[in-house]
């Protein structure tokens, strides 16, 4: 996880359950949800179901809920990524994780990698259609919210056949906005590596908006990302 955007401490209850490993030990909060994959997240859900419910809670504290629950493949954190995605820029815990390297919020980044990720626990816990109905909610917002590379989590074959006409909406609208205004993230690349992606799925669709993106001017991490759909056009 990328860091804060300044000094934070969490909650008692937040420590007890993202910052203590299973053996009673400190640890941070990516060590306890990968450990608890196992089936330790049995022990811990129920606290974190009323982390995310607390509007008191600290909003960092609500984030990292989410971003547990959602990597456990739990209702609950598919839920609140729905609804965080329905009205990004009102979302309490934007900041709560930052990339310094682009000097910007990416916490919908994160919650993408747990969406993303979560493809192991789905059986398990019974949430395939929950999981799929957050990456198209996160997938519905990436034409306005940065995602940088946290968005190939995301292009998994089941998610991208699923979700490809959201893709192709965010894709085309992306595509508008990178020609009228000045993005301050890089949008480019987010387009291009769902472009890219929907190659495998609808091979039309992608060559002609890897053309329309190119003439956009998307930037050079987008078009190397884009190199083998253009490869593929130039040879047609």
């Amino acid at each position: 996880m990328s860091d804060s955007t300044g000094p934070w401490e969490p909650s008692a209850r937040v420590a007890a359950l993202l910052f203590t490993d299973f053996d009673g030990g400190t640890a941070g909060p990516d060590d306890v949800i990968a450990d608890a994959l196992d089936g330790g997240y049995r022990e811990r859900s129920e606290g974190l179901h009323n982390v995310l419910r607390d509007p008191g809670e600290d909003p960092v504290g609500r984030f990292l809920a989410c971003v547990a629950l959602t990597r456990w493949a739990d209702p609950a954190g598919y839920e609140e990524v729905v609804r965080s995605a329905g009205a990004p820029a009102a979302v309490a815990w934007r900041g709560a994780s930052y990339d310094r390297l682009h000097g910007q919020d990416d916490s919908f980044g994160v919650l993408a990698d747990a969406v993303g990720d979560s493809a192991d626990m789905v059986e398990e816990r019974g949430t395939a259609a929950e999981r799929l109905r957050a990456a198209d909610a996160l997938l519905s917002v990436a034409d306005r919210v940065q995602f940088d590379r946290h968005i190939s989590s995301l292009m998994r074959q089941d998610v991208v056949a699923s979700c490809l006409a959201t893709m192709r909406t965010a894709v085309d609208r992306g595509i508008a906005r990178l020609g009228g205004e000045r993005v301050p993230h890089d949008l480019g690349l987010q387009l291009a590596l769902m472009t890219a992606a929907a190659h495998s799925v609808d091979d039309g669709w992608s060559r002609n908006a890897a053309h329309r993106l190119v003439e956009a001017k998307p930037g050079e991490r987008a078009l190397r990302e884009l190199s083998d759909v253009m490869r593929d056009l130039r040879e047609t």
